[in-house]
């Protein structure tokens, strides 16, 4: 039978501790004490504590422990889980209590184990809290160490619930991290509309350190692509945008209002940036918006009815960058299509 570790080092059937945390059945319940040896009731309390660990029930899990611990007063690791939920109540009961609990909350998390078991599934918990506590305090654009409360949804695992929050939250203020955060969600989620929230983010702050951890591995791979494959040396993040547009991974700019992240600095983005840009990156991003502005120009309906204007268009394009604008007409130049 698969083994399932819930306590460091320690293994228990899998079918003893529910995955999802929650209450469930488990072999020997219903029956009287003494048809279970001391191996069996041993192990069939540690399932329940660890289901409660895993459900946020510390009172519960200590008061599990306590009892085993009554009964098997020389097991050293019974002692140490039982010692370290009692911790871990008393620190969240001081976290709910400080004046700021949201970070309080995280802290504790932060010393749980991420990867697998009980003590991980108490992290999800404590960051789902995290989630709650910043948002009843800040509101759905409320941040807590550069991050909205849609943030710590998804490091939770609850993707709709911060896909939700995050709409909110973008709905407030569309800062570059909101947007990157909503294309993670939506990438989670299997929504058509993801890049789009990718390729806003990627015109008002492509520097933000969400795009090295967006879940779309083309939409991260951006900035490789233009120093690799277009020889874009000066800050190549900042033209993400429309090297996403122009080979197809980023949908056009139908839709986004290029007037507030038009050809500008960091005014464009309403001030809406998690760090100041140097002076290279703010003018690396002021063309790459203008060669957006020019790309959607040139392939807008009122453009192609005037030669000339999509001739000044693609004069534009070329001028600010040469061999974009080569993969753009090698890709028939017309009306885009991606994303």
């Amino acid at each position: 039978m698969r083994q399932l570790s819930l306590f460091e080092g320690r293994t228990l059937a899998a079918d003893l501790v529910p995955l999802d945390g929650a209450a469930g059945s488990s072999p020997g319940d219903g029956a009287p004490a003494g048809q279970l040896d001391l191996f069996a009731q041993r192990t069939l309390r540690l399932s329940r504590a660890a289901g409660a660990i895993s459900a946020g029930e510390l009172g519960e899990a200590r008061r599990v422990l306590a009892e085993l611990a009554a009964l098997h007063p020389t097991d050293a690791e019974v002692r140490r889980q039982s010692e370290r939920v009692v911790a871990l109540e008393r620190e969240l009961v001081r976290a709910r209590g400080s004046a700021a609990p949201a970070a309080a909350l995280l802290e504790v998390a932060r010393g749980l184990e991420p990867a697998s078991g009980a003590f991980a599934s108490l992290r999800r918990v404590l960051l789902r809290r995290v989630a709650e506590a910043l948002g009843a305090a800040g509101g759905d654009d409320g941040r807590l160490e550069g991050q909205p409360p849609g943030y710590y949804w998804l490091a939770a695992g609850d993707v709709a619930e911060a896909h939700a929050s995050l709409l909110r939250a973008a709905e407030a203020r569309r800062s570059a991290r909101t947007l990157f955060l909503l294309g993670d969600a939506a990438t989670s989620l299997g929504e058509p509309a993801a890049r789009r929230f990718y390729l806003e983010a990627l015109l008002r702050d492509p520097f933000d350190a969400s795009l090295e951890s967006a879940r779309d591995e083309a939409v991260r791979g951006l900035p490789d692509v233009a120093r690799y494959e277009l020889e874009i040396e000066d800050e190549p993040a900042a033209w993400s945008a429309p090297v996403g547009i122009v080979t197809g991974v980023l949908p056009p700019p139908v839709g986004i209002a290029l007037d507030e992240v038009g050809c500008g600095g960091a005014g464009a983005s309403g001030g809406a940036v998690e760090r100041p840009w140097s002076p290279g990156q703010e003018q690396a991003l002021s063309q790459a918006r203008c060669f957006v502005a020019a790309l959607a120009a040139a392939s807008s309906r009122e453009a192609r009815r005037s030669g000339e204007a999509v001739i000044e268009a693609r004069r534009a394009m070329k001028r600010l960058a040469p061999a974009l604008f080569a993969a753009y007409m090698a890709r028939g130049g017309g009306a885009l299509q991606g994303g």
